[in-house]
């Protein structure tokens, strides 16, 4: 994780590109897959949960996956819904996972709105829920727009935005 810290920092710096950050996070999530089984044992406390998926007509999941590593290696659990997520799916999420943060993945514009839709959704049904919202097009006036409570493309930046709303 010190190392992934580094190189996220560095690629928030624009000193690292995105290649540096995508070898990075599979390296780490090969080291993960042999400290899967103690991280899952209870012994390690996680620091919470983070619920995410790419929203409904969107197959993309390069970015989805390179934060749920990177969070994941981050110290919370990752409850990864993959991609075409119906808005249904997040709330089923949520209702299972209380207290959960969320985050949706959006690479192509005409799925925006099924973003905005889950957001109002998700505040609707969970005012108190932090949403964290992403991809290629998302900009910060689209997150605040829609209602959404956070957004970037570093995933640096995404963990220290968990870091501080964990209950």
């Amino acid at each position: 994780m010190r190392g992934m810290d580094i190189v996220g920092k560095e690629f928030s710096e624009n000193r690292a590109a995105v290649t540096n950050l995508v070898i990075s996070a599979a390296a780490m999530n090969a080291v993960l897959k042999h400290i899967k089984p103690f991280l899952e044992s209870g012994e390690v406390k996680r620091k919470g949960k983070f619920v995410l998926g790419t929203v409904s007509g969107d197959l993309h999941d390069i970015g989805k996956n390179l934060i749920s590593m990177i969070v994941t290696g981050g110290g919370f659990e990752v409850i990864d819904l993959g991609v075409d997520v119906p808005t249904s799916k997040f709330l089923g999420a949520l209702a299972q996972h209380p207290g959960c943060i969320v985050g949706l993945s959006a690479l192509l514009t005409i799925t925006m709105p099924s973003m905005e839709k889950s957001v109002r959704a998700i505040k609707e049904a969970y005012p108190d829920t932090k949403v964290m919202i992403g991809g290629a097009p998302i900009t910060p006036d689209f997150c605040a727009r829609i209602g959404a409570d956070f957004t970037s493309h570093n995933p640096h930046e995404a963990v220290e935005y968990l870091n501080g709303n964990v209950a």
